[in-house]
């Protein structure tokens, strides 16, 4: 786990260090020339693009996922995500086929401090997760020590529904605006699950909106890039960086 921790701090320096470059690099491209403030609040919604892209490149995935954030206050957002998935994992000894739906939701908190008329941002935050899913056993085969031929696979005809996973997310992300209220972003995640149906006879090899799982740990790692379209809903009060005083002009003295 610390080994995973590691390598997940490194990622997120890293994207980090990209995005400072990045958001350099666009800023003549975003619409800023009337100084506007960074002081909508609105709703931005958007699609998982790495589920897409592995729906059409493979054959045993089908996956989307819809995701959204609501600005509550200039630094943290309400975050939440919608997803279904299913998967057709076949491995030497097994083959089992997985779907169902999943919700996260939790709080993003952007620690980046924008230019004026910027609304990127970088990102740290947390989720509380749930899927509801299907696990088939399609076929198995029993492990022989010193068997010069391959194992038989057998069929196992072992299905079952209404399966519950709940887990703790936790994720470091980037938000750049590429076009007017358009973000492209990418983050990095550490789940944790803390409740777990298994299904009569075999485990659990992939949950919906989790990953994948092992017999080691009860944690995972995945990352998602994405894009998003941002809604201003209202503008909040924009605040004077030089409080505002009250002078009596002086009577000139003859």
């Amino acid at each position: 786990m610390i080994k995973l921790m590691r390598i997940f701090a490194c990622l997120f320096s890293l994207l980090a260090g990209g995005f400072l470059s990045i958001s350099a690099q666009i800023q003549d491209t975003v619409a800023i020339s009337n100084k506007r403030l960074n002081n909508t609040y609105g709703l931005r919604l958007g699609l998982d693009l790495k589920k897409i892209t592995q729906t059409v490149f493979d054959d045993n995935y089908t996956g989307f996922e819809i995701i959204g954030d609501y600005r509550l206050t200039p630094k943290i957002y309400f975050a939440t995500e919608l997803g279904r998935e299913e998967n057709n994992i076949k491995e030497n000894s097994v083959s089992v086929t997985t779907k169902g739906n999943y919700i996260k939701a939790g709080v993003d908190y952007n620690v980046f401090k924008n230019l004026v008329g910027m609304r990127n941002l970088i990102y740290v935050g947390s989720r509380y997760g749930f899927a509801n899913f299907y696990q088939q056993l399609n076929n198995f085969s029993i492990a022989q020590q010193n068997s010069f031929f391959p194992s038989e696979q057998l069929d196992g005809n072992l299905e079952q529904s209404s399966l519950n996973t709940h887990w703790l997310e936790f994720l470091g992300g980037i938000k750049v605006e590429v076009l007017d209220n358009l973000f492209l972003g990418f983050s990095v995640s550490v789940q944790y699950k803390f409740i777990e149906d298994t299904p009569e006879g075999f485990d659990n090899l992939y949950i919906p909106g989790f990953g994948t799982t092992n017999d080691f740990s009860e944690f995972s790692a995945s990352f998602s890039y994405f894009i998003s379209y941002y809604i201003p809903l209202y503008k909040g009060k924009a605040k004077s960086s030089r409080k505002e005083k009250n002078v009596t002009p002086k009577k000139n003295k003859k």
